[in-house]
């Protein structure tokens, strides 16, 4: 009987097999699902369904949905990660390339949008969209998003000089499958890259609507003002980046912003509502990226399907370790020490949960009953001596704090609060920032005294230009914390060394004392090109010392 099976099994194959080699046709398949090129691109609405599809990639887990916080946004010297495996190598400057986690997933979802947008600008124009108004806010939202991700994509892993290997490639057009220099494109220089940026921006701030000029099923969405703050933050950062001089031009585009009426701080007794699902796009809401819970139990891990990628799993990078599936991270206690210098209590509240007089956790529970066990884990953190002084001081930005145990779902799929990429008190701390590095440290007061007046503390008079630049180093801590801000900020002043070197100028334990790692300069302020990406393309180089 075994023999009879074995030979019917022999012939089956036998027949399969001389079915396919007789038939390559077999091989030539149609996705009955999929909708062709041809038939697509005949009107306002498949341009619009094609821009919701531009942003899935980039508000989806893969990129800041989740990967992106643990894969660079962590590298922060606030943050003192738990280790987690290979999940916490890169924050913690101990990813090798080819053997740590989360290069590849941003890289593809970044890439994957800039198809997107390449293609939008490429098939929308007056003949298939009519509409003047519909036709610029659809080729704005493309320019502002083919901008926005290559500004990420410069500062994670493409800020390179002219001359030297590494980067990223940037690719303005749909590439033509017959020409293998658009299929395998190269590494460009960083500053190709921000000249795109900007000259991309420019295009967005004259397509891009006035925030009141959308409808409110699309609020939320880009505006020309959106445009013209990241123009700003990136004239900003390239001046530190690329040791050149446009802060000038960083002045006049933050100007523009605050000149034009359109935006407001909200008062003390709402400032935490800037990162909860309370209060969402906001009169301080320059841009924020739109997230809604999908609910338990319809999670697709990274999937890039409607409704798979709206959802707040970065939640598990900021919630505390016992409320995480990871392992969690503390909070460096001189982030708190800056607070408390200042007595600003209002931003502490809404940043830190650690004990301090009215702290509670998840509704109403007192810190030190609802977080008594993550008190433990710090405890025994602190028998080892590289972590003598840390505190147990945790996240609240972010970290569902704000909700019952257990309401953000396992991985944060009940989860879903906007993600303020721009807020107007970052604009008005940059404005300051530009014009202090133009010696005018009297005139950058005016703006930075906002943000300190709204959170209830004494304004500054007098400084230097040294004194104010501390000042406005110090008052991101207390505004922006928590916020994906603050790596980048270290490595555009060029003091990411300092702060997360060997030899840290921080007091306390070293910002990455739990697991070990430190900065090294000339390497970690980027992240390593994806070994997937190098083998797959045969003109991409490592990024340096790698």
């Amino acid at each position: 009987m075994k023999i009879t099976k074995k030979y019917f099994k022999y012939i089956a194959l036998t027949i399969l097999m001389g079915s396919i080699s007789c038939d390559d046709s077999i091989l030539d398949q149609t996705n009955p699902n999929a909708i062709a090129t041809s038939g697509f691109w005949r009107n306002a609405e498949d341009a619009k369904l094609a821009i919701n599809g531009m942003f899935h990639p980039i508000t989806g887990t893969f990129f800041w949905g989740r990967i992106v916080h643990v894969g660079a946004v962590l590298r922060t010297d606030a943050i003192n990660p738990i280790p987690s495996g290979s999940n916490t190598a890169i924050s913690t400057f101990q990813g090798a390339a080819g053997v740590a986690r989360w290069a590849q997933e941003p890289w593809e979802e970044a890439y994957k949008s800039i198809f997107r947008a390449n293609s939008i600008l490429e098939n929308v124009n007056e003949d298939n969209v009519p509409d003047t108004f519909d036709r610029n806010n659809i080729l704005g939202q493309a320019y502002f998003m083919r901008a926005f991700v290559y500004f990420y994509m410069v500062n994670m892993y493409g800020n390179v000089p002219a001359g030297e290997k590494g980067g990223i490639p940037l690719v303005t057009k749909t590439p033509d499958p017959t020409n293998n220099d658009e299929l395998f494109p190269s590494q460009a220089s960083a500053e190709a890259v921000w000249d795109q940026i900007i000259s991309d921006l420019g295009m967005a701030e004259t397509l891009l609507p006035e925030p009141d000029q959308w409808s409110a099923a699309d609020k939320g969405r880009p505006t020309k003002w959106s445009a013209t703050a990241l123009k700003g933050k990136s004239h900003l950062y390239r001046s530190g980046l690329l040791n050149i001089d446009e802060y000038g031009l960083a002045e006049a585009a933050f100007k523009q912003v605050v000149n034009s009426s359109k935006y407001s701080l909200l008062p003390a007794s709402q400032y935490q509502d800037n990162f909860t699902q309370t209060n969402e796009n906001n009169s301080e809401s320059v841009f924020e990226l739109q997230y809604h819970p999908i609910g338990n139990g319809n999670f697709v891990w990274g999937q890039d399907i409607p409704r798979a990628g709206t959802q707040g799993n970065f939640v598990i990078e900021y919630a505390p370790p016992s409320q995480t599936p990871d392992n969690g991270h503390v909070v460096n206690p001189w982030v708190k020490q800056i607070f408390e210098n200042n007595n600003d209590v209002v931003r502490r509240n809404a940043t830190l949960a650690y004990d301090y007089p009215g702290s509670i956790v998840n509704v109403d529970v007192p810190f030190v009953n609802g977080l008594a066990s993550d008190i433990q884990t710090v405890n025994a953190l602190l028998l080892l001596p590289q972590n003598t002084g840390l505190e147990p001081i945790f996240s609240r930005k972010y970290s569902g704090l704000e909700l019952p145990v257990g309401g953000t779902g396992f991985l944060g799929d009940d989860y879903g609060p906007n993600w303020r990429i721009i807020r107007y008190s970052d604009v008005l701390l940059m404005l300051a920032e530009a014009l202090n590095e133009q010696n005018k440290p009297g005139e950058a007061e005016t703006y930075i005294n906002q943000v300190r007046d709204r959170a209830q503390i004494t304004t500054l008079s007098g400084l230097s230009q040294s004194a104010m630049r501390q000042a406005i180093m110090d008052e991101r801590v207390m505004e922006l914390t928590g916020e994906s801000h603050r790596f980048f900020d270290l490595v555009r002043w060029g003091v990411a060394e300092t702060y997360l070197g060997s030899n840290s100028a921080h007091p306390g334990p070293h910002p990455k004392s739990i697991a070990g790692g430190t900065f090294t300069s000339n390497k970690h302020e980027l992240v390593f090109v994806p070994t997937s990406e190098i083998q797959a393309n045969p003109n991409l180089d490592q990024n340096p010392n790698y």
